[in-house]
């Protein structure tokens, strides 16, 4: 244990020599700048509000309605994820918002840092509140989790930061004197069976519920659900799995259940 991280707190781990990390912002970056070099034309600040079907010149499709007007598409492909709202309702009552957050320390001195983490690799751990953690190029403590449960605000990064402080300083009490500069969050998006789903929905095409996991299989899925609607014959994983909602229909998209989900998770942490 040793001889991979700098913490006594656990028993065992396993390693996975075929695993790596990126820069998500990075590859984000990469895949629009790709994008645009095949033709795309990319809108930022344009929430979608509406969509409706619309047929142009004999041609059936959609009206999407944005907050910088109107547009016909002969596909939607929604791919929101943890920010699927009002404008696909459907959809929204499948998936429940939680969010992620992270904090990254000062940099830390060579010798501290190949302490913490010897062979510089990403960490996490199995908790249900988990922490996922690494090294910096620049060598600061990166260090994540779900700490605060609830989609990000103000409020929740602030409050997330605080505890992912207090679990980082358990897991390394080498940091316990060591400023954080940097606190953000996300929305992740889960189901209600724990699957990813794709697929198409009242004409509209789909990819969501990544439960974290989203960089790689959003952007496999992604390349899959383009092929569809290119028209390729290509298997698609996951159309088949029915997309559940909650039981007795107790959920229309606001997660008015996490305060007890929290509570119950952070119970199982406690006692496993």
């Amino acid at each position: 244990m040793e001889s991979e991280i700098g913490s006594r707190i656990y028993f065992g781990g396993l390693v996975d020599e075929g695993s790596g990390g990126l820069n998500p912002a990075r590859f984000v970056a990469g895949l629009a700048n790709g994008a645009r070099n095949a033709g795309a034309l990319i809108c930022e600040q344009a929430q979608v509000e509406g969509i409706e079907r619309a047929a142009k010149d004999g041609t059936a499709g959609f009206r999407v309605s944005t907050a910088r007007g109107s547009v016909w598409a002969r596909e939607v492909f929604v791919a929101t994820s943890g920010y699927t709202g009002a404008a696909t309702p459907e959809l929204r009552r499948r998936v429940v918002p939680i969010g992620s957050y992270i904090i990254a320390t000062a940099p830390l001195p060579e010798a501290l840092a190949a302490e913490l983490v010897p062979r510089g690799r990403m960490i996490f751990d199995s908790v249900h509140f988990l922490h996922y953690f690494r090294l910096t190029p620049d060598k600061r403590m990166l260090f994540g989790g779900r700490a605060a449960f609830f989609p990000e605000t103000q409020n929740t990064i602030r409050q997330s930061a605080e505890i992912l402080r207090r679990d980082m300083v358990r897991v390394y009490p080498q940091l316990a004197q060591t400023p954080v500069e940097y606190a953000w969050g996300g929305t992740l998006d889960f189901t209600f069976d724990m699957l990813p789903h794709a697929g198409t929905m009242e004409g509209v095409r789909f990819a969501m519920g990544y439960a974290g996991h989203g960089v790689a299989m959003a952007t496999y899925l992604g390349a899959k659900m383009a092929a569809v609607i290119a028209g390729d014959d290509v298997a698609l994983p996951f159309a088949r799995v029915p997309f559940p909602t909650a039981p007795l229909g107790l959920y229309r998209g606001r997660p008015w259940f996490l305060p007890l989900a929290s509570l119950w998770y952070r119970f199982l942490d406690l006692v496993q």
